[in-house]
């Protein structure tokens, strides 16, 4: 079963998978925001066809943040599903 967060309105939903709602919990209220507002975004530019401009299908990534999200776009109930989330490594030099 998934989560989903519904607005009152536009023109698509979106869905936590169990994996990533897991993960959403362990997230500080700055980074929630940041996700949120990214999904938004995110799901919006799908449902009108103007994201992403120059990223791979299914990933997208908050450097400042430093998540990356793995998400699946569902044209025929426009819905926008979180696959996945992570943390990005940092390397040290």
């Amino acid at each position: 079963m998934t989560r989903a967060r519904q607005r009152p309105q536009g023109p698509h939903r979106i869905h936590y998978s169990p994996q990533a709602w897991r993960e959403v919990g362990r997230m500080s209220a700055e980074d929630f925001g940041a996700l949120q507002d990214t999904l938004e975004r995110l799901g919006a530019g799908m449902a009108t066809g103007t994201w992403p401009p120059d990223e791979p299908p299914g990933i997208h990534v908050l450097p400042l943040h430093r998540l990356v999200l793995g998400y699946a776009w569902d044209e025929a109930s426009r819905t926008l599903t979180l696959l996945s989330l992570a943390r990005q490594q940092t390397h040290a030099t």
